[in-house]
């Protein structure tokens, strides 16, 4: 019985000395490792504790290919995560692209619409204070041609009215002085002063005190049947002559009144085409400005919307390169842990076959 006791003893003795010798193999080896780090430090350590635990070198290496299988399939998940991330972060950049180059092209368009507009709301300012100026200088127009018109009317009728009493007061006068020369025809006398004084104050009543005629009676001392019938002479042609302008005067007022109506016509018509043209001005004016309105506005709307975009856009890209960079980070860190391990695995799998 104490020789079975010893025996085993002597074997686990002999075990124990050999695993020391493979645990100092493998360190030593592992401690010329190219790929050296904290990990390397850590992993080393580990293996070295699980050699000291186990009798079996192979229940290590499994150990060892547990840890590799595990930063493998963490790197396969953290592929697949990364590639879901990146790929939602890049359909929301595409997208924000797309509406801040479609809001830029926006805005661009509507600066140079509001431009236009305010060059044509411009123009069609002037134009409506030309217009304008048009319209109040036909009104001036016609309401000088109106009352021209009417003045030479009244005057024509008033001029009408006077010649009439002219004529009628000469028609007198004729008369009495032609009765005054046949009832003197037969001898040869000479009018009596007070009836000289007669005719003088009728003649500056009728033609006026100031007219030839008038001047050339008061002036004559010597009134005979001669004198007389020159002067019934010459009266009677002024009176023909004022008959002759009354036949005139209404035919003439026909010709006024007509060229008055066809005048009228005339600026009635230029100023319904000049309000037509002004009604139209004030309508495009009018749209001009709503539509400068509107344009300004959606122009505030994407000044605040844009920046706001542009914001967004460059926190998803500093987003996605932080993704990207800490991505890289782990996966070159897990690949390098690997590379280490594998190392590892292959070191410790030779003291297998010692």
């Amino acid at each position: 019985m104490k020789q079975v006791i010893f025996l085993v003893m002597l074997i686990t003795l002999t075990l124990q000395t050999s695993l020391s010798s493979k645990v100092d193999v493998v360190m030593a080896q592992m401690d010329k490792m190219a790929l050296k780090n904290e990990f390397s430090k850590q992993l080393a350590g580990l293996i070295e504790l699980k050699m000291l635990q186990s009798s079996y070198v192979e229940e290590v290496l499994k150990e060892i290919k547990g840890i590799r299988d595990q930063l493998i399939a963490d790197q396969t998940v953290e592929d697949q995560e990364f590639a879901k991330k990146i790929g939602q972060l890049n359909v929301e950049i595409e997208i924000l692209e797309i509406q801040t180059e479609k809001l830029a092209k926006e805005l661009q368009r509507l600066n140079q619409q509001i431009a236009d507009l305010n060059e044509d709301i411009s123009k069609l300012i002037g134009t409506q204070q030309s217009q304008e100026k048009q319209l109040s200088t036909l009104n001036s127009k016609e309401e000088d041609i109106r009352n021209q018109y009417k003045l030479e009317i009244e005057t024509i009728s008033q001029r009408t009215t006077n010649n009439i009493k002219s004529i009628d007061g000469l028609n007198e006068m004729i008369a009495k002085l032609q009765q005054a020369v046949f009832a003197e025809q037969s001898k040869t006398t000479v009018l009596s002063q007070q009836h000289t004084k007669q005719y003088v104050d009728q003649l500056a009543n009728s033609l006026g005190p100031n007219h030839p005629i008038t001047a050339l009676v008061s002036v004559t001392t010597k009134f005979d049947v001669p004198t007389v019938t020159r002067i019934i002479q010459l009266l009677e042609n002024i009176r023909d002559q004022r008959i002759q302008e009354n036949a005139g005067a209404d035919e003439y007022a026909v010709k006024v009144t007509q060229s008055y109506e066809v005048t009228l016509k005339e600026v009635t018509e230029v100023r319904e085409r000049l309000s037509a043209n002004y009604s139209r001005t004030l309508v495009n004016l009018k749209r001009r400005n709503e539509e400068n309105a509107l344009s300004t506005k959606s122009r505030n709307q994407i000044q605040k919307d844009l920046p706001i975009a542009l914001d967004l856009l460059q926190q998803y890209r500093n987003e996605r390169e932080i993704v990207q960079s800490n991505y890289n980070l782990r996966s070159a860190r897990r690949e390098n842990e690997v590379k280490i391990i594998t190392q590892a695995y292959t070191i410790v799998a030779q003291q297998v076959k010692v």
